[in-house]
């Protein structure tokens, strides 16, 4: 099964720095070494034209003359590892996606992924900075986000109280609003804790745009995302599924950041052939426990997961649900 949910990637905790640094000098350029985890890496030669097209024609063109080192790696994305790295002349830290030039589909949705990220620009979506692409691989630079992961804060420290909760739903939420009224509109695809990013602020961003779809038509018939999280119209796929199964994903993420589980309950499901069925096809829904007390939050996360798309809210409804006041 082609599914990407069908295997559960590693938490990508990525990125937050500051606006994307101007070009600096450097020396001759480097072949970035995969193997050490200090090595400098440096601005490889490029063609006139870059892999995505010209600047001219509004394209994004690679980041020149930034000279960096690459540091551990501190997460994993659709289509890359994800490492820490620093800009060597001024020290600044950022996050750098990288996908080896040998799997060119992974490069492809890589550059997707790019052609995606350029244009975004808002407080709850991680900054894209520029990219790199040389003989050791293409690397796409992203802020540093110090805190980490939504998921491995909820492994580390337990559900969210209810005014983080409130806090982190809300931020997420703008971030959907924000993706969901581009022109084009960006349909995420895959929002689930482990895409949600945290800085030390609790500021929380979307991230990971490797399954993503930009287009004015935003519905899809194909079958993408992690199952837990997937709504019933994406598994089925008879229809096709657009922005609502965003908010979808999103009920379910809420659920699993109030109970640090994922949203249909620990080792509910035995098989990914029985989720898959479950979740496509009974009357069911991911609800947050009995005895979880805010209903407010149990009234947001109802509106979020109703099993027919067309009478799910919008972001922008969601907003100004009481929950999030």
């Amino acid at each position: 099964i082609g599914f990407k949910g069908l295997r559960r990637l590693r938490s990508s905790r990525t990125l937050l720095l500051s606006p994307p640094p101007p070009p600096v000098s450097c020396a001759p350029p480097r072949t970035p070494s995969a193997g050490s985890a200090d090595s400098p890496c440096g601005q490889a030669p490029f063609a006139e034209k870059s892999t995505l097209g010209c600047q001219a024609s509004g394209a994004v063109m690679p980041l020149k003359g930034l000279s960096w080192r690459k540091g551990k790696q501190i997460g994993q994305g659709s289509y890359g590892s994800v490492f820490k790295a620093q800009d060597l002349d001024r020290g600044l830290i950022f996050a750098v996606k990288q996908c080896p030039q040998a799997d060119p589909k992974h490069v492809e949705k890589m550059k997707m992924e790019i052609e995606i990220c350029r244009t975004l620009q808002h407080p709850n979506i991680v900054r894209y900075l520029g990219f790199e692409d040389s003989s050791g691989g293409l690397f796409v630079f992203l802020e540093y986000v110090a805190g980490g992961c939504m998921s491995n804060i909820l492994h580390e420290f337990g559900a969210l109280t209810s005014a983080t909760l409130r806090k982190a739903t809300r931020d997420c939420c703008r971030g959907l609003l924000y993706l969901h009224t581009r022109n084009p509109p960006v349909v995420h695809r895959d929002i689930k804790a482990s895409n949600l990013l945290v800085d030390s602020d609790f500021e929380v961003k979307l991230a990971d745009f490797g399954c993503s779809k930009k287009d004015d038509c935003t519905k899809s018939f194909t079958t993408i995302g992690s199952v837990p999280w997937m709504a019933p119209e994406v598994i089925l796929n008879k229809e096709g599924h657009g922005r609502k199964a965003d908010i979808w994903s999103f009920g379910c993420t809420v659920v699993e950041m109030a109970t640090a589980e994922q949203p249909w309950g620990a080792n509910r499901f035995n098989s990914v052939m029985f989720a898959l069925r479950h979740i496509g096809m009974t009357d069911e829904v991911p609800t947050l426990p009995n005895d979880y007390q805010d209903e407010e939050c149990r009234d947001f996360v109802r509106q979020c997961v109703v099993r027919c798309p067309e009478t799910r809210p919008r972001s922008r409804h969601l907003l100004t649900h009481k929950f999030l006041r």
